[in-house]
């Protein structure tokens, strides 16, 4: 009976819930989506969280650490990573628990879980944008001085890097625009109860 409502083949009253169904095959997806990952990156964030706090419980790490030198041309994230890497990790934790929660939360068509995945739509189509503006935040800067090369080789990698980056920034920033654009359907807003 389940199949024949979903397929839609009831002319009687299960016809409208078909009808809900299919307009919140969207919402469906995206939830379990971020469940299952969410999920798997909570579980992978707490693994991690769980193995540094061992390393810097450490005395030989933290000395390490402290004679440790960072090069001179490492791109601004990756500087701000190793700089602040307990806050990366704990805030990779954060953010894996805000979108298995907002999963749970669409499943059970909460309003506010889905202000909150429009909005991690928004914000990541935003941070795509900003890499693919910006690709020197996570690439290093070629070897160049009064114009000329210094490692060509190196350049010439980097500047495929560079082109790759800005190539896989745009495919999911599209993506995350369009879903957050979809999520603010009147028809899906109604379904959470919302005008």
């Amino acid at each position: 009976m389940i199949l024949y409502n979903w397929f839609g083949c009831d002319s009687g009253p299960g016809a409208k819930n078909t009808m809900e169904n299919k307009k919140s095959a969207l919402v469906s997806v995206v939830a379990w989506a971020f469940i299952i990952f969410g999920g798997w990156h909570v579980a992978r964030a707490a693994y991690d969280n769980f193995t540094l706090a061992a390393m810097f419980s450490s005395p030989g790490f933290m000395l390490g650490l402290a004679g440790a030198t960072i090069p001179v041309e490492t791109p601004p994230l990756a500087r701000f990573a190793v700089a602040h890497i307990r806050m990366v990790f704990v805030f990779y934790l954060f953010a894996s628990l805000t979108v298995l929660i907002a999963g749970v939360g669409l499943s059970f068509r909460k309003a506010w879980a889905l202000n909150s995945s429009k909005w991690f739509f928004y914000i990541s189509a935003a941070c795509c944008l900003l890499i693919f503006l910006f690709p020197g935040l996570l690439i290093p800067k070629p070897y160049i001085y009064a114009g000329v090369s210094l490692a060509p080789e190196f350049n010439s990698a980097v500047e495929h890097m560079r082109f790759q980056l800005r190539l896989f920034s745009v495919v999911p920033g599209a993506a995350g625009l369009w879903l957050a654009r979809r999520l603010e359907n009147d028809e899906i807003r109604r379904e959470f109860g919302l005008k």
